[in-house]
């Protein structure tokens, strides 16, 4: 019996969550390891805990990058190379009429089944590894080399990242430095249903000694100037700074998916209850985590999802299960749900749409950012 290959585009924490649930479980439960074979193909030799970026970028003391940025080669170090395979290489296209995935090196990969777990890119590699691990570094060292001597700080976006990273600043330079946060929207954290947790977080930064703007201005034009950032501001203004962190969200990484394949967002349509690829005619292929159709980009999207999501690929390779639906089927949380440190100490915090008393936030996240984490998310027990 010839064998079954699986291709993974991505590998971050729904790619690396994918692999070793297939590699632990769901091939295991099939019967035979020698007829299956995971082959994992992303520009990344190294996961990086971005969870964990804010206090990474603004207090590499608390959270050295050395912590955050780990190998993932060791944590398949017992599967063979008939059973495990890694490519590391960008996706350039896919051809769903031979079943190839395309890439940077010469390598043209055949897949009998397809996972698209590309995760998102960011406008700035400080949050992200699409790029590799060297332009993250170069980020990173150019921000820890300013901040000593830096007086004026701006963090642009109100949504998680952003406010975090302020936090981290606000609790550790809040005193000796100015530090500004730009919402781009009428307040913090404008995604959540609850606008308390806006107005809440924006109080405890603004103890911190943070000053949040808010009134939708945001930053329209960014350029250096003998080594300060030069920033214009759609309300007309022009700020000078010694740091800048842009922090405004990400974009689907997708732009190498068949056009017909993606919804208005350029994210990847996906059956929200199976993550099967919701495309009429085409079989085999599914999407996991931030790049998907079933996603609001959250951790939390691919750890409730992941059962679901290995309950399909086990019932679509036994062929057990003809129908459009297993056993298992996701369904969304759609209420709020966002842990929120601002600083060590605290933070905001709501699930399942309650808020969180603030030493809750600090218990399960503030402390370390879930550090720990880390090493878990890529071994698949996260």
């Amino acid at each position: 019996m010839s064998t079954h290959t699986i291709v993974i585009i991505g590998a971050s924490f729904a790619g690396l969550t994918a692999a070793q649930g297939l590699l632990k479980t769901v091939i295991p439960s099939l019967g035979g390891k020698d007829k299956y074979k995971v082959v994992q193909v992303a520009p990344n030799e190294e996961f990086y805990w971005k969870i964990g970026a804010p206090r990474v970028i603004a207090n590499p003391e608390s959270l050295p990058l050395e912590k955050a940025l780990l190998p993932i080669a060791p944590y398949f170090k017992s599967y063979g190379p008939e059973q495990y395979e890694f490519v590391k290489a960008y996706v350039t296209s896919i051809d769903p009429a031979t079943k190839t995935v395309h890439t940077s090196t010469s390598a043209a990969l055949h897949y009998d089944s397809l996972v698209i777990a590309s995760g998102t890119n960011f406008n700035t590699p400080l949050w992200t590894v699409t790029d590799g691990s060297e332009a993250l570094k170069a980020a990173l060292n150019d921000v820890h080399e300013k901040i000593p001597s830096a007086k004026t700080i701006l963090i642009a976006g109100g949504g998680a990242a952003g406010v975090e990273t302020a936090g981290e600043f606000g609790e550790t330079y809040g005193k000796t430095k100015e530090i500004t946060i730009l919402s781009g929207s009428t307040s913090l954290l404008p995604r959540l249903h609850n606008k308390k947790m806006g107005t809440d977080a924006q109080q405890r930064l603004e103890k911190m000694g943070v000053k949040v703007i808010n009134d939708n201005v945001k930053v329209v034009e960014h350029t250096k100037e003998d080594g300060k950032d030069v920033l214009k501001l759609s309300n007309g203004e022009t700020k000078t700074v010694d740091i800048y962190i842009e922090a405004t969200g990400d974009k689907p990484n997708s732009k190498f998916v068949p056009q017909e394949w993606l919804n208005d967002r350029n994210q990847v349509k996906t059956d929200p209850h199976t993550l099967r690829l919701d495309v009429p005619g085409v079989t085999g292929v599914y999407s996991f985590g931030a790049v998907a159709s079933y996603s609001d980009g959250a951790a939390f999207d691919i750890g409730f999802a992941k059962n679901a999501f290995l309950e399909t690929l086990r019932s679509d390779l036994s062929g057990a299960t003809p129908g459009p639906r297993t056993k298992k089927v996701y369904k969304k949380i759609t209420s709020d749900m966002q842990f929120v440190p601002i600083g060590s100490q605290g933070g905001v915090g709501i699930a399942f749409g309650y808020k969180l008393p603030s030493f809750m936030v600090k218990m399960a996240k503030a402390k370390d950012f879930m550090i720990g984490k880390a090493a878990q998310t890529i071994e698949g027990n996260a």
